[in-house]
């Protein structure tokens, strides 16, 4: 650290001496290379901890002077802090199934069936998660793989993306899907060259099945959440924002609510209400009071609607201004330009920041558009609405996220140049698309403010691996060599200041977290190598020691 910026962090130290000797931290840290996220003072060697709060930030020596007769001392041994992780884009898996991700082919995926269902009752629900189309010949998906296996038993796979599922003829029969069936709005059966349904259900159709699948039960849901969060802990996770389009049901709001006053929660967790096209002044009061009403100490908060505008690149549902390569699908809007515009300024004149589920280019315009027409209709400004995902954007809407003030919700690992992404995405695109595809850096260099998260469980949560991807776009074994579309790639710093400052500042709590400054929560991560300033491979090397939400560890390694 430059002497400059050790005068300049001792000085806030000053300032702040009085009140800290009046009541002396309960812990210091020091000897560690702080990365504070903070541009003001982007570095230290130690910090102090009083209840939930950083009470101090700067030198050792400083730091040290804190000190009263209980102070514990932490010496971290010259290791790397972090501020806390911030997924800004999460969703809560209260249910369990089959994990198919990374089954690679037909004969993985029926093997991983075959073993799931040891523990099941006869004849109850199979369901799964994580196909990918690249997993099936020729990238399709269809029942006769499952119908032979299991002939007496309803079977659902929903795919890694969660927008589009594979029934067997057991389940389509339980749901009355025939070959008289129509296709529900925004949903379509995938059928053969006869009619028949393949099993193949995209976006809403395969609700007509899923609907029938048991839900979890409340004691499978808080076990869930004890599960989910305490991995969330283990990849240096503090907080959680959670993008469910439907809202809590209510067997996740009562273990939340649990946890919440039992004061076991291992994040913080920001909760979406549910985007409708017609909202009534008694939902949007009730949505308004529970952002109000919900501070529970930072633990748990809502704020923000989510809505979906289209599908997915791979289910072909992305709503694309031009087809998709070798087909005359450009997708699945799901709305139409007039009714977003209303109820995004419904809304937005209530002051409830609204975040838009948007993969192809015509859905991404539409979203600013739709946020565009609110902020002239209400004369609001700094909602901070935000678009998800914005995988394919059209290359002359990238300024307007900086000139509307829309944050880019992105997902660092959706770079991750995979089978799925070689032999089925990149190929529907074409390659004039698919080289903007998933460029984080195309945002920066527009000015946007990008907070960065997992879309788990359609990839991991696991941060450090994000991270990886965002910065060289290769998979853990360097391949492809230099990277898909190496254009897209962004610095370590970049990508850690997405996955907190930028992502708290997604939220509207970037005077409580997201930097390591005097007076924020205490939420820091030290990890095992300098992933700084150390070469790209250092990310995968990397582990994290230890997770601190709010001054409590919420996760410390064995070794550690």
């Amino acid at each position: 650290m430059s002497g400059r910026v050790l005068v300049a962090v001792g000085v806030s130290i000053t300032l702040a001496a009085g009140v800290a000797r009046a009541q002396a931290p309960d812990r210091l840290y020091v000897n560690a290379k702080v990365w504070t996220a903070d541009d003001a003072h982007p570095s230290a060697e130690a910090f102090a901890v009083r209840g939930d709060r950083l009470v101090a930030v700067g030198s050792n020596a400083d730091v040290r002077a804190l000190a009263g007769p209980n102070t514990s001392v932490v010496d971290l041994g010259g290791r790397r802090v972090v501020p806390g992780f911030n997924d800004a884009h999460w969703h809560f898996r209260s249910a369990r199934g089959a994990d198919l991700d990374g089954a690679g082919n037909v004969k993985e995926i029926q093997k991983r069936l075959q073993a799931y269902p040891r523990d099941l009752p006869a004849g109850a629900w199979l369901v799964g998660r994580g196909w990918v189309p690249s997993d099936f010949p020729s990238n399709v998906a269809h029942r006769t793989y499952l119908d032979a296996l299991f002939p007496d038993r309803p079977v659902v796979l929903t795919d890694r993306d969660g927008h589009q599922a594979l029934a067997n003829a057991w389940a389509l029969a339980l749901a009355s899907v025939t070959r008289t069936s129509k296709d529900p709005t925004n949903g379509r059966i995938e059928r053969d060259a006869e009619g028949e349904p393949t099993g193949l259900l995209k976006e809403a159709a395969a609700g007509l099945v899923r609907r029938l699948v048991p839900a979890p039960t409340a004691d499978v849901v808080a076990a869930s959440l004890r599960d989910e969060t305490a991995k969330a802990a283990a990849f240096g996770i503090t907080s959680l924002q959670n993008a469910s389009s439907g809202g809590l049901s209510d067997a996740e709001a009562t273990a939340l609510a649990i946890a919440v006053a039992q004061d076991s929660m291992k994040v913080r967790w920001r909760a979406a209400v549910p985007f409708v096209a017609r909202p009534t002044h008694e939902q949007l009061v009730r949505f308004v009071a529970m952002r109000d009403n919900t501070s529970s100490g930072g633990v748990l908060s809502f704020g923000i609607a989510k809505g979906m505008l289209d599908g997915t690149v791979d289910a072909k549902t992305a709503a694309m201004f031009e087809p998709y390569v070798g087909t005359s699908d450009v997708g699945i809007p799901m709305w139409t330009q007039p009714d977003l515009n209303r109820a995004v300024a419904e809304y937005d004149s209530a002051g409830i920041q609204v975040e838009l589920h948007a993969i192809g280019d015509r859905a991404i315009r539409m979203a600013l558009d739709a946020y565009e027409y609110a902020a002239k209709q209400n004369h609001t400004a700094d909602r901070r609405h935000r678009v998800e995902h914005i995988e394919v954007p059209s290359l002359k809407d990238l300024p307007r996220f900086k000139q509307l003030g829309v944050i880019a919700s992105t997902q660092a690992m959706f770079a991750a140049p995979d089978p799925a992404t070689l032999e089925n995405y990149a190929p529907l695109l074409g390659p004039v698309r698919a080289s903007h595809s998933n460029s984080f850096k195309q945002f920066d260099d527009a000015g946007a403010v990008q907070a960065f998260g997992s879309d788990y469980p359609v990839f991991t949560m696991n941060v450090l691996m994000g991270l990886w991807t965002a910065v060289t776009r290769e998979m853990p074994d360097g391949t492809p060599k230099g990277g898909w579309n190496p254009a897209g790639r962004i610095s370590v710093v970049a990508a850690l200041r997405h996955f907190t400052r930028d992502a708290a500042f997604a939220e509207f709590a970037e005077s409580r977290k997201g930097t390591l400054t005097m007076g924020k929560y205490a939420d820091f991560v030290v990890l095992s190598e300098d992933i700084v300033i150390g070469p790209p491979e250092t990310l995968l090397s990397a582990k994290v020691l230890l997770t601190v939400m709010g001054g409590r560890e919420t996760w410390r390694a064995p070794s550690f």
